[in-house]
């Protein structure tokens, strides 16, 4: 028998077994016992030594392990000579209590594997023989007494022997199974081995004819998602791995997973922890809260958004009284228009910043009433000067209050009552919602409000009782805007297949505008939910694992799995929501695709990594997987660090072009660098200016070139340089090709003389802007000319 075999089947494995079996096998770590940790070195971090403590451990072992192999030809140690390695010259009583601490922080950090304590109890009630076998630094004894804190003295006491590594000096590829096969006095095939390592647990036993079932942690796409979100926690929280573990509470259930099915994979092993702990955390919130104000509180999630952690929380069964309101940013903020100061308060918020037929709606104004009301032109600037004051902000104010009489209908419809303690949970990340309706719940019910977020990064305080799960408690400001800056992703897998809510009836039953997503998203987005929901009852059921399995370790986690799949997205989950769009929840009726990678790929080719900084898209990180890790994770550490990174210094390796500059008085020649940006391009960029003509002299370099832009740029000043978008859009350039013969598309035969010709212009606007050219040499002249003379 040599199988392989997953976590969900583990169980079951004797029911394969050979009928006469007599001895159970097993390997320790990763197979009865597993890490609440990405990487076994990971329980190191919490060691007391100064600096980190992960590197100094893992030399000391390899430092022990090479000295041991020098002095008797074996590598295999015990955990006291590794610890004389890391405390040199340190006396017996101080290495004693050091291997003390590392056992007790595995005790902490391990867990026994449920499906494997399950098949060493019917192993037992089938009257075979339970042996653990380990390459491991620990004695017997040790590891003895690990697994009983870990999992337990009943489970322990149905192992009937344990052998180690270090007892024996030699691994199990080595070896050692030999010597336990010896000591039992058994045949090979009345053993079935079972471990996690293929050459260790299956290769090594086989061969000496031992039944093995090798088992399967993770399927490949988990252990790679894994990993990242152990990179994912190092770039957000400088802790990780210095002195916290990267803690993964969360993979027993990701193993036990047998759905494969890429939607329902995303719901169930990324936002299902994400989620779920953050359902715990509100459980949590609303007792601790009902306990400080002395009065029951009702706790209610903010439809659409909240829909998804609404069902996560529905799976941890508790008895909080709890609900959902439909209450959006337009119907909040049209509900609380009830004076001239709330309006001017709304117009500075959005000025600049909306169409004119959307701020007109946040204004409870049709767009002909806006005209007539003072703004006839359809100039938003007018209609921000009109609404202040006199008919037009009356008008505004009377329709507002009979708004939030039709709101406060809907949050009575809802069950909420007069003197209530309100708590509503949302994703996040300002709590706008919460601004705009304290004031009117407390005049209107006397209801007190507080706001509990998955994400809460106020751009100016409040003072309103506001908690995220991730805030200002536990990060900064530069990790909480790298958390939220693809918050829109995390929107749309949470959110209701239901149009935003812009008004309601007098009953209080809201109305919503008409769905704009395809049914496809709508498909889609269910069996992310799906997933994520059978994450939290399971996570439910399985309750904590080790005892490190705390509310920090799962905020640790989540805010890890959540960055991770903000900035490290793998082609599946790409691939999942390709198609999805969203809504700007203003009553526009404008839904944008999250995703469009060929926008990106111009913008790479046309500005190079620069582009990152200076765009503002939906899920840059999405649009930028197909195009390799190194770009996601740059971008990640450039906001993760708020980095002050400016375009000149992603400029190397240039080329020199001829251009020649010339207006009517004068003309010169210069030669002006060209830097790679992206896929084999390169940008050049010279002066603009309205009386300058410029000539690209690429027929004497290239005899065949693409030309991707040619675009006037505008410079702005150096503060602006250090991220987000120009105020000032790019402005096309007309332009000339000289001797450039079309080959196909934008793909030209450049002959000797050849030049792109940018005439001058009169006026390019407001500021100051540079000309920019993005082109790929497709066949450079010499070479095309050593090519015609080797033929």
């Amino acid at each position: 028998m040599k199988i392989s075999v997953t976590a969900s089947h583990i169980a079951s494995l004797l029911d394969q077994a050979p009928a006469d079996a007599e001895v159970l096998s097993l390997d320790c770590f990763d197979t009865l016992l597993w890490r609440n940790a990405q990487a076994p070195s990971d329980v190191f971090a919490e060691l007391e030594i100064e600096g980190g403590a992960i590197e100094p451990r893992v030399f000391a072992e390899r430092a022990a392990r090479k000295a041991e192999a020098s002095r008797s030809g074996q590598s295999e140690v015990s955990i006291e000579a590794i610890h004389k390695r890391l405390w040199p010259g340190a006396e017996d009583a101080a290495i004693a209590a050091s291997v003390q601490q590392e056992l007790a922080l595995e005790a902490r950090h391990c867990f026994g594997f449920k499906p494997v304590m399950d098949l060493i109890a019917t192993a037992k009630a089938r009257g075979l023989k339970v042996i653990i076998v380990s390459d491991s630094y620990f004695s017997p004894d040790q590891l003895r007494e690990l697994i009983a804190r870990a999992a337990g003295e009943v489970l322990t006491a149905m192992i009937d022997q344990i052998f180690t590594s270090s007892q024996h000096g030699m691994n199990k590829a080595e070896g050692l199974l030999s010597v336990v096969l010896s000591e039992l006095g058994i045949a090979p095939e009345k053993m079935l081995h079972v471990g996690d390592n293929r050459i260790a647990d299956q290769e090594a036993p086989a061969a000496l004819g031992i039944n093995t079932a090798h088992l399967v942690q993770f399927d490949p796409g988990s252990e790679i998602r894994l990993r990242h979100e152990a990179m994912a926690a190092v770039v957000l929280d400088y802790a990780t791995r210095q002195t916290v573990p990267a803690m993964q509470p969360h993979r027993p259930l990701l193993s036990l997973r047998g759905e494969q099915d890429p939607a329902f994979v995303l719901g169930h092993d990324v936002i299902g922890p994400v989620l779920h702990g953050f359902a715990e955390w509100v459980r949590d919130e609303a007792e601790a809260l009902a306990a400080r104000c002395g009065r029951p509180v009702k706790t209610m999630f903010l439809m659409r958004d909240g829909y998804l952690p609404m069902k996560l929380f529905e799976t941890l069964g508790s008895t909080i009284q709890s609900g959902e309101i439909a209450i959006s940013r337009l119907t909040a903020g049209r509900a609380s228009l009830i004076d001239a100061a709330a309006i001017g308060a709304l117009v500075e918020r959005e000025a600049g910043k909306q169409r004119f037929d959307v701020l007109a709606g946040m204004l409870l104004l049709e767009p002909h009433e806006a005209r007539k009301l003072g703004a006839p032109t359809g100039d938003v600037a007018e209609l921000e000067k009109v609404v202040r004051t006199g008919e037009a902000a009356q008008k505004v104010i009377r329709r507002s209050e009979r708004y939030a009489e039709r709101l406060i209908a809907h949050v009575k419809r809802a069950g909420l009552q007069d003197g209530d303690m309100l708590m509503v949970v949302d994703l996040g990340y300002h709590g706008t919602v919460q601004d705009r309706i304290v004031p009117l719940l407390k005049a209107r019910m006397n209801v007190d409000v507080a706001g509990r977020y998955l994400l809460l990064r106020e751009n100016e305080p409040t003072g309103l009782d506001k908690k995220g799960w991730f805030d200002k408690r536990h990060y900064g400001r530069e990790a909480l805007t790298a958390l939220g800056s693809s918050i829109a992703v995390i929107e749309q897998i949470c959110t209701q297949s239901k149009g935003s809510v812009v008004d309601y009836h007098p009953n209080g039953k809201p109305i919503h505008e008409k769905p704009g997503e395809k049914g496809s998203q709508s498909a889609t987005r269910d069996r992310i939910q799906a997933g994520a929901v059978a994450f939290g009852e399971a996570a439910t059921a399985m309750g904590r694992t080790a005892a490190s399995d705390d509310r920090d370790c799962r905020r640790r986690a989540a805010a890890a799995a959540m960055a991770r799949f903000m900035y490290m997205p793998a082609a599946d989950e790409v691939a999942v929501i390709g198609d999805f769009t969203h809504d700007a929840n203003l009553g526009s009726s404008s839904h944008l695709k999250l995703l469009d990678g060929s926008s990106s790929t111009r913008g790479l080719r046309r500005r190079g990594l620069h582009y990152v900084q200076t765009t503002a898209r939906m899920f840059l990180p999405g649009e930028l997987q197909e195009q390799g890790l190194a770009l996601n994770l740059a971008l990640f550490g450039i906001v993760r660090g708020a980095l002050d990174v400016r375009e000149s210094d992603f400029q190397a390796g240039g080329t020199p072009v001829p251009v020649i500059l010339a207006n009517a008085r004068e003309d010169c020649l210069v030669d002006v660098d060209a830097f790679p940006t992206h896929d084999g391009y390169y940008r050049l960029t010279v002066p603009a200016r309205p009386d300058l003509t410029v000539a690209v002299l690429l027929g004497g370099l290239y005899e065949a070139v693409q030309i991707e832009d040619v675009s006037f740029q505008p410079i702005d000043a150096p503060s602006a340089d250090r991220g987000g978008p120009s105020e000032r859009p790019d402005i096309e350039a007309p332009y000339v090709q000289e001797g450039m013969e079309p080959i196909a598309g934008d793909l030209f035969r450049c002959a000797p003389g050849a030049a792109l010709l940018v005439p001058s212009l009169p006026s390019l606007g407001d500021g100051d802007y540079k000309l920019c050219i993005a082109f790929r040499p497709v066949v450079a002249r010499d070479a095309a000319n050593e090519a015609r003379k080797a033929a």
